[in-house]
């Protein structure tokens, strides 16, 4: 199975690379691991991701925060959380995007370096779930939780795709005041 590694912004000399697990049978216990650092990593719902180029644009915002010093959260696997959240309310975008217990599909980000690339090993030993292709996000995709995550309408999908209008949303968050 091929991985999916995507360098990131040139000036922060880092990659992201992404795993897809479903059927995943242990989400309490993997989340208590991110929490305590024994994995290293950003573990969100796959529900809410539409495309990978979503985790990419957050992961970006991320690593650029954490290069000059400026994360609103305390790492850059929470920051990745709170940059796909339309909210600005740190804990509020944690808990929308981050798993839960009944979470079954979760899509895992490592933000890296080029020669520090985790082995997805670390990953299949601790995620009870099947490790599949990045290719069959789409599969796992909630639409209609995503557009009204997103306060995306049908008008918008019109003179849009449902990749773009999320993408938009979180490039511009720091922007655009929230109803």
């Amino acid at each position: 199975m091929n991985d999916y590694t995507v360098a990131l912004d040139t000036e922060t000399e880092l990659f992201c690379t992404l795993y897809l697990f479903i059927n995943v049978q242990n989400s309490n216990e993997v989340c208590k691991k991110v929490i305590s650092g024994e994995l290293s990593c950003t573990i969100m719902k796959a529900s809410l991701i539409v495309d990978p180029f979503q985790v990419l644009i957050s992961a970006n915002k991320a690593a650029i925060n954490a290069k000059t010093n400026q994360l609103t959260t305390k790492n850059v696997h929470t920051e990745i959380l709170f940059n796909l959240s339309m909210s600005k309310n740190i804990s509020r975008s944690l808990t929308e995007f981050g798993i839960s217990d009944s979470d079954k599909n979760i899509l895992i980000a490592i933000v890296h370096k080029a020669n520090e690339k985790p082995t997805p090993d670390i990953f299949e030993e601790a995620i009870k779930g099947e490790r599949i292709s990045i290719s069959k996000l789409p599969q796992y995709t909630n639409v209609e939780l995503v557009k009204k995550t997103y306060k995306i309408d049908k008008e918008e999908l019109s003179v849009s795709n449902l990749i773009n209008s999320v993408v938009s949303r979180i490039s511009s968050k720091d922007f655009i005041l929230l109803k």
